[in-house]
């Protein structure tokens, strides 16, 4: 039997073979830190929303919009007693929400991060500002009774209340430029009191008492809030323009695309202009209407490209790839310099390039990425190197493994990091290392 592996051992054929199968085994150790790290960034991922929610989760901005209460009646019939048909009516109440005829917003948002033991979360802080011009035209509704425009509000919706640091400007204008309502006068007040199903349940509201003959008036307003992973907007006005900037490079932009852009290493800044045929529902309707005004909106998140959880499952990924390119190295080594390793050491190299990534997975979440991958890359190149140079007793044939290692993990690095072509890169490493293990095999037996 000893004969019979010593034969198989000194074959290169049975050698190619048996390194295939130790290969395939390598699954399962990767298996086993793809599975830590999937646990590792879970508990990321609660971090960050437990930081999202005490700080201040996604932001979504929609108004302001007047809200006037009103009565109607509806006209009822039945049969009475005596078979006849008669009608009566029924007193109702509800909500007239106007929208307004022109809405402009500009939200500058500056980054940071909070921390929680080793884990940190991007967040925001945004200073949201703009205008918003309400148009009074004739108000048509049916079994009118009363309109309350003394009971009149004024609504802002913020989804996180908790996040609002402060209301720095809210000014009410007639059309002639004169104030109505300045922020010292406003008695701001929390929720917005309308449905749930209309999405504007959260937020904050200003009472008035409206003038219905007066031609227009505008609203000039200021807020401070705190946020974390993204910001959006309702585009509320029959005519919209939404502007964002931030000091974050990395954006991500959902909902109705920005008409215009522009992205640099020090930030963004993003605009919509949007109509009121974007979406489905009028600038003046009642409360109790099958409405939601969240249907449409321009959204903008401060995206995180690749956290380093995401490149390390990215590397373990190709993990099994990298493992079988190191034995094809060291084929390659062998060939080129005439020399034989035993299986036992290949099968050492295996475990040293596979403790690579969980070494990389512990120094990630201490360290920068580069730093991390920089020492976890260095463990198996410079053991692996020293390994062969005491095995062959040759320190050159040692440097040699070293510099074809430095490379190959220096290949796996420019993957992790240009993530749209990390296929074609890694296609044309693999494809590049059987070239030259064809040229150098191509005037050897594969039988010794």
């Amino acid at each position: 039997m000893l004969n019979l592996f010593t034969t198989a051992a000194s074959n290169i054929t049975h050698k190619i073979i048996i390194l295939v199968g130790i290969s395939l085994l390598s699954s399962i150790p990767l298996g086993i830190v793809m599975n830590m790290t999937s646990d590792r960034q879970y508990l990321y991922n609660d971090v960050v929303n437990e930081i999202g929610q005490s700080w201040g989760p996604q932001q979504r901005i929609s108004g302001p919009a007047l809200v006037i209460p009103y009565r109607y009646h509806m006209v009822h019939e039945k049969i009475n007693d005596a078979g006849e048909l008669v009608k009566y009516k029924s007193e109702y109440q509800s909500e007239l929400v106007i929208l307004p005829k022109k809405l402009k917003l500009n939200m500058d948002l500056k980054h940071d991060f909070r921390s929680r033991g080793i884990y940190q979360s991007l967040v925001y802080n945004a200073a949201v500002s703009g205008k918003a011009k309400f148009v009074m035209t004739e108000l048509d509704i049916p079994n009118l009774i009363e309109l309350k425009t003394d009971n009149a509000r004024l609504i802002f919706g913020i989804s996180a209340n908790q996040a609002i640091e402060k209301i720095e400007r809210l000014t009410l204008l007639n059309s002639d430029g004169k104030v109505l309502l300045t922020q010292a006068e406003a008695g701001v007040m929390p929720g917005t009191g309308l449905d749930r199903q209309l999405g504007l349940e959260r937020g904050f509201h200003q009472p008035l008492s409206i003038n219905l003959q007066q031609d227009d008036f505008e609203v000039d307003f200021a807020i401070a809030l705190r946020g974390s992973q993204s910001i959006s907007a309702l585009p509320l006005g029959e005519h919209t323009d939404i502007a964002i900037t931030t000091d974050w490079p990395h954006p991500s932009f959902n909902g109705i695309l920005p008409t215009n852009r522009e992205i640099s290493d020090t930030g963004f800044s993003a605009d919509w202009k949007i109509s009121h045929l974007t979406r489905n529902y009028p600038q003046v309707f009642s409360s109790h209407q099958d409405i939601n005004l969240t249907e449409v909106q321009a959204s903008s998140q401060l995206f995180e490209p690749v956290t380093h959880y995401g490149k390390i499952e990215r590397s373990v990924k190709y993990g099994m790839l990298f493992i079988a390119l190191t034995f094809i190295v060291l084929l390659i080594f062998e060939f080129g310099q005439n020399t034989r390793l035993n299986l036992v050491q290949y099968l050492l190299v295996g475990c040293a390039v596979t403790l690579f990534y969980l070494l990389l997975l512990s120094l990630s979440e201490h360290l920068e990425f580069n730093y991390a991958y920089t020492i976890a890359a260095s463990i198996p190149v410079l053991s692996v190197s020293a390994y062969v140079a005491s095995a062959t007793a040759s320190y050159k044939k040692g440097a040699i493994i070293a510099t074809m290692l430095t490379s190959l993990y220096g290949v796996l690095y420019s993957i992790l990091k240009l993530e749209d072509y990390a296929l074609l890169m890694g296609t044309g490493l693999l494809l590049t290392v059987l070239l030259i293990l064809m040229f150098i095999t191509r005037h050897k037996s594969m039988e010794t």
